[in-house]
């Protein structure tokens, strides 16, 4: 059973595409910000595998993933909240979920090998929003009927990532990317899960009287 406390009005849709698009850009930067800092205390370089490595490469993703998590699951809590109870673990859920692509990382890393097709990038990127997608639908489904559907959602949305990545592989298109796109995605996985669908059971419960 959902229990949703109410539908959403309109301006909440593009609420959380302005706001979850802006925060993925500030976290970038944010990540980038850390990254200085972190050089400027213990060098430009580090040890890997015996070999002197760049840091802010290497290191990057290790900062920018895990501040998208924090800071996306907090704008998602504050919106999400006054329409879903007990959300709280939000938060968590998002943060643990960009935290899987380490997990998964030598999958994707197989997947996105530059001799392979454009399909492989495609299924890889979806394969990887899936999985950023997966500890938010285990709370979703105690709370609203579909959950999948947000899982589908963000798994489409990275795939369309992976199609702009083969078009340009400059960073701020790409960050842009990541950015809108799951954003949108996103918002009309909201859509769906909390506006048509409890409409469309209501309707259903209505006829059945």
């Amino acid at each position: 059973m959902s229990v949703i406390k109410k539908v959403p009005q309109r301006f909440f849709y593009l609420e959380w595409i302005v706001l979850n698009a802006v925060t993925v850009v500030m976290a970038w930067y944010i990540a980038w910000a850390l990254i200085s800092m972190i050089e400027i205390v213990i060098g430009g370089t580090i040890q890997i595998g015996g070999q002197p490595r760049i840091k802010e490469d290497s290191l990057f993703l290790y900062v920018l993933f895990p501040s998208i998590g924090l800071f996306t699951g907090i704008i998602q809590f504050i919106l999400l909240r006054r329409y879903l109870p007990r959300m709280t673990g939000w938060i968590v859920a998002t943060f643990l979920g960009w935290m899987m692509p380490f997990v998964i990382g030598f999958i994707i890393t197989r997947l996105l090998t530059p001799g392979n097709s454009t399909v492989w990038i495609v299924l890889g990127m979806s394969f990887l929003g899936s999985m950023i997608a997966l500890p938010q639908w285990w709370l979703l489904r105690q709370r609203v009927r579909y959950a999948s559907r947000w899982v589908l959602s963000f798994g489409l949305g990275w795939g369309m990532v992976g199609l702009l990545n083969l078009v340009t592989s400059e960073p701020f298109p790409v960050l842009l990317g990541i950015a809108v796109v799951p954003a949108i995605a996103t918002g009309v996985a909201c859509w769906i899960l909390l506006d048509r669908l409890p409409s469309r059971n209501i309707e259903s419960h209505a006829s059945s009287q």
